[in-house]
């Protein structure tokens, strides 16, 4: 149900008595300014400034709006490496890097109980028997959202994703927030036992996944992703920005959905790509996603009887548009698929603005819209269109066969005198390596180090890591940080991005510094990966739109700014922010 502002009088008769109390000596009080009512974030996962602004000539709705009458902060940076989806949502939800809410990686590495290391995702946590479930628990420090309801307890939060920590993290900790993402197995939408939101909340989902989600979407989207009709060039206007050429692109792209337009969504799950999810993980992989999670955002809008942002407390709706990351992953950001993502995503943002106009009051709502991090162009793809260009990858996913960090242990083992089967380093996920310290002191065979059975131990790891990385990656690492000599890390500027991703329990032992143009890789010489520090991976949108004069400001910024400043439209301290609050043209 689409509903207008709160009146008794028709729109003409409203208007017609405004102009009457503006007049000179007209009886009666001018009217008091809009309350703020609505906050609304938006996060598209993986989404560079670099490309926002590329294809802004083929934008028609909501990206168009964003960029054309919001204020656009076209200097946002990231300051943390390791720039994924997990850290990158944590900062928008609270204002602050890593190093505070202690979401350094999606998963990062810790000793179990037995010593060895386990794989904690970021939004792992446990209920009260003990099962694991998607929850808000490793997040350090409150949200946005959190410290809303708890200055105005009657205020609501409602955030939706298809990635479980892309809802999660723009949430908070509190029980009470409206939480969901999509469950790839089911294609409905679910959230956990973490929270425990309204029996209204509750209704409305239940409600969408009966009737829009589930069974009903192969007969809503079809079996097949086809790319939208191109747009038509207008007389003597520049040129429609096109993508990579599939001939060009086409083998360095991870075929999850198979090459080229129509894309069958049935197909995913038949290659090595994670997962047998079929037609459902194929929609995830897909940017229809997108348009499932603005459907989801539309039923909060506009439900006649939740009435968010129509209360007597200000809300917050948290939108994360998970679409654009796996197909720039599976495809390259510089390809068709990725340009139809984001066209795509154009529309269904249009959408969601449409609903703010039609359901809310003109300054009753504000809009902020960022990314949680870039994208590179696949190291491959950029040779093939400049022969001098720089980059590679460091392979580390377990389809390729002697992958590097294979490679790196066997150096490590030789250069230590250790059996080669050694595993010196246990894990490296982002750009942390996690050594095997439950192995330690590892012991030497005989040979050049002398008689067999010496302790190797992690000082000794220490000592010869930064050589040997140099040894197996000199073209892709230009830097090796130990996290033991954490207390004489130099001021420089590559350092700041490290100390902004620093956490002592779950950093590892080792950061490794990409060059350039390097990506990890899990899939071999295919596909794309983010996580550096450098410009493609960090410079990010960051647009306010609603209850703000449009306008830009290529000023110094940053992600962690957004949290702050809507919290400052809505009346909201976020202490723990390291980001400060814009001053936004009214």
């Amino acid at each position: 149900m689409i509903r207008g502002p709160r009146s008794v009088l028709s729109a003409p008769v409203f208007a017609v008595a405004l102009a009457l109390q503006a007049l000179p000596g007209a009886a009666g009080p001018a009217p008091a300014p809009a309350k703020p009512k609505l906050a609304v974030v938006i996060s598209v996962d993986g989404l560079s400034w670099a490309r926002l602004e590329s294809y802004r000539s083929i934008y028609t709705a909501g990206l168009k709006r964003l960029l054309d009458e919001g204020w656009v902060a076209r200097g946002a940076r990231y300051q943390h490496i390791n720039t994924e989806t997990g850290p990158g949502h944590a900062a928008l939800g609270t204002g602050a890097p890593p190093r505070v809410t202690g979401i350094v990686l999606n998963s990062w590495f810790e000793q179990g109980e037995d010593g060895t290391l386990r794989n904690v995702y970021c939004t792992d946590q446990k209920d009260a028997s003990g099962k694991k479930i998607a929850g808000p628990a490793n997040l350090r420090i409150p949200t946005l959202g959190d410290r809303l309801v708890e200055k105005i307890p009657a205020a609501r939060v409602v955030s939706v994703s298809a990635k479980d920590r892309g809802a999660i993290f723009l949430a908070g900790k509190n029980p009470a927030h409206a939480v969901y993402w999509y469950d790839g197995e089911a294609g409905r939408f679910q959230t956990s036992t973490a929270y425990k939101p309204s029996a209204a909340a509750t209704a409305i989902v239940k409600k969408f996944n009966d009737t829009k989600a589930g069974g009903m979407l192969p007969a809503r989207f079809g079996l097949v992703w086809e790319k939208l009709p191109e747009p038509m060039n207008a007389p003597g206007a520049r040129p429609v920005p096109t993508a990579v050429p599939l001939n060009v692109i086409a083998r360095f792209q991870y075929p999850t959905l198979g090459l080229g337009f129509g894309h069958d969504l049935s197909t995913y799950g038949r290659v090595p790509a994670g997962g047998a999810f079929g037609y459902f993980g194929g929609i995830y992989r897909s940017p229809l996603i997108d348009e499932l999670t603005a459907d989801l955002a539309l039923a909060f809008l506009n439900d006649a009887g939740y009435e968010l942002g129509h209360g007597d407390a200000p809300d917050l709706l948290a939108i994360s548009f998970s679409g654009h990351d796996p197909v720039a992953h599976d495809y390259g950001d510089e390809s068709e698929e990725s340009r139809d993502a984001l066209r795509r995503l154009d529309l269904q943002i249009g959408r969601v603005l449409d609903a703010l106009d039609a359901n809310y009051p003109k300054g009753t709502v504000l809009v902020a819209l960022s990314a949680d991090h870039g994208f590179p162009m696949m190291p491959e793809v950029a040779r093939a269109l400049d022969k001098t260009a720089k980059g590679g990858r460091i392979e580390t996913g377990r389809d390729t066969l002697n992958n590097d960090r294979e490679r790196l242990n066997r150096l490590l083992g030789d250069a230590l005198c250790l059996d080669r089967t050694a595993k010196v380093i246990g894990a490296m996920d982002g750009w942390n390596l996690f050594y095997s310290r439950a192995s330690f002191p590892f012991k030497t065979v005989a040979g050049a180090c002398g008689p067999a059975g010496s302790p190797v131990t992690a000082a000794d790891v220490d000592r010869v890591l930064p050589r040997v990385v140099k040894q197996a990656w000199d073209e892709e690492v230009e830097d090796v940080v130990l996290v033991s000599a954490q207390a004489a890390w130099p001021e420089t500027p590559t350092l700041t991005f490290v100390r902004n991703d620093f956490d002592r329990e779950r950093s590892g032992d080792a950061f490794v510094i990409p060059r350039y143009g390097v990506m990890s890789s899990f899939n071999p010489g295919r596909g794309a990966m983010h996580g550096t520090h450098w410009e493609y991976d960090i410079h990010v949108p960051l647009v306010f739109w609603g209850a703000v004069k449009s306008g830009a400001s290529d000023a110094a910024t940053t992600p962690y700014d957004l949290a702050p400043t809507v919290g400052l439209w809505l009346g909201v301290a976020v202490p723990d922010a390291t980001g400060k609050p814009l001053d936004l043209p009214k």
